[in-house]
C-alpha cells in the first residue's frame, strides 16, 4: 500500500489520524511539526501528505510552498487538515495547487475516503518515476507535442549518464538511486536558466528536458557543470583520489572506467521542423549518442538539415 504522511503537532490528533490510516492498510510516516514535515517529505517521499494547517516552525502552507518549489514534488497529492476550511484560509492557499482540505474533527470514514480519492486522481493524472518523481514518458510526450503545435523553436535535451553501469556494479543499487535522485535534481536546478522549462524522466538514467531555444546551451552547460562538480562524492576516496574505478570486462581484463559524466543530445526545430514525438525522439537519441563518444561530459546540437 501507499506511503502517507501525517504531520500535526497535536499528538493525539496526529496519533488517531496514523491509526484509521494503517488500520486501512497504509504506511504511514508521522511528523511534528513544519520542518519536521519538510525533512519527511524528502526523505520517505509519501504518495500522499495531510499536513495541519498550524503547525510551529513551519505552518502549513509555508510546508507546501517549500515542497512545491522542487519540480518532483510538484504533482504530489496535499491535503491540508485544517479548524477551519473556510474562504479565508483557501484564497490563503490560491497558487499553492493543494488538492484538498479536511475540516477538524474528521471522523475515520471521511478521512479514508478522502484519502483513497486523492490517490486515485493521482495515479490517474500522474505518470512520475517512482524514484525521482519526475513526470514519464506519457507526459513528456504531451509536452513535445505541444511544444510542435505551439509552432514556437523550442529544444528537447535527451541527457544521459556516462558509466553509469559500472557505478552500480561497483556501490550497487542503492548508491545508484542516490546518483539518479541527485542527477535529478540537478536538471531540474538547471532549468531554473530557461522560462517555459519541462523535466522529465524517461527511465534509469535517461532524462529529458524540453525547453525555449534560446535557453538550451545555458541549460546543457549548466547541467554539465554541476554534475560534474557532484560526481566525485559519490565513489569512495580511493575512486575520487585516483579518478576511475576498476573493472573487469568479459575476458576478465582490468578496466579502468572514467567517474561519473553526462552526454546530452540537443534536438530543435530552428534549422528542420520536428513534426512528431517520435522524430524528435529519434533524433535526440541519435545526437546523444555522438555527445556519449566523448571523453567526458558533453553536449551536441543537431546541426542538420534534413
Amino acid at each position: 500500500m501507499e506511503k502517507i504522511l501525517v504531520a500535526d503537532d497535536n499528538p493525539q490528533i496526529r496519533d488517531l489520524v496514523k491509526e484509521i490510516l494503517e488500520g486501512e492498510g497504509y504506511t504511514v510516516v508521522t511528523a511534528e511539526h513544519g520542518l519536521d514535515a519538510v525533512e519527511k517529505i524528502y526523505k520517505e517521499n509519501p504518495a500522499l501528505c495531510i499536513i495541519d494547517y498550524e503547525m510551529p516552525h513551519k505552518k502549513g502552507f509555508d510546508v507546501v510552498r517549500e515542497v512545491r518549489s522542487h519540480t518532483a514534488y510538484i504533482y504530489m497529492p496535499i491535503m491540508i487538515f485544517t479548524a477551519d476550511a473556510g474562504k479565508q484560509t483557501r484564497m490563503e492557499g490560491l497558487g499553492l495547487d493543494i488538492d484538498d482540505y479536511l475540516n477538524k474533527p474528521a471522523d475515520a470514514e471521511e478521512i479514508v475516503a478522502r484519502v483513497r480519492l486523492l490517490l486515485r486522481r493521482s495515479k490517474q493524472k500522474l505518470d512520475s518515476n517512482p524514484l525521482t518523481r519526475l513526470p514519464g514518458n506519457p507526459s513528456i510526450q504531451a509536452d513535445i507535442e505541444d511544444r510542435i503545435t505551439a509552432n514556437r523553436p523550442f529544444a528537447m535535451l535527451y541527457c544521459d549518464l556516462n558509466n553509469f553501469k559500472a557505478f552500480n556494479d561497483k556501490y550497487g543499487f542503492e548508491a545508484g538511486d542516490r546518483v539518479l535522485k541527485k542527477t535529478a535534481d540537478i536538471i531540474a536546478e538547471a532549468s531554473k536558466l530557461g522560462d517555459n522549462a519541462f523535466v522529465g524522466h524517461i527511465g534509469g538514467d535517461d532524462f529529458v528536458l524540453t525547453c525555449d531555444f534560446d535557453a538550451a546551451d545555458d541549460i546543457a552547460k549548466k547541467i554539465i557543470e554541476l554534475l560534474d562538480a557532484a560526481a566525485p562524492s559519490f565513489y569512495d576516496d580511493t575512486d575520487r583520489k585516483q579518478g576511475f574505478t576498476l573493472a573487469k570486462d568479459r575476458q576478465g581484463n582490468a578496466q579502468k572506467i572514467p567517474l561519473l559524466s553526462i552526454g546530452i543530445g540537443i534536438v530543435h526545430n530552428t534549422i528542420r521542423p520536428i513534426t512528431s514525438y517520435a522524430m524528435a525522439s529519434a533524433i535526440a537519441a541519435e545526437v546523444k549518442g555522438f555527445a556519449k563518444k566523448q571523453p567526458g561530459s558533453n553536449y551536441i546540437f543537431d546541426r542538420r538539415e534534413n
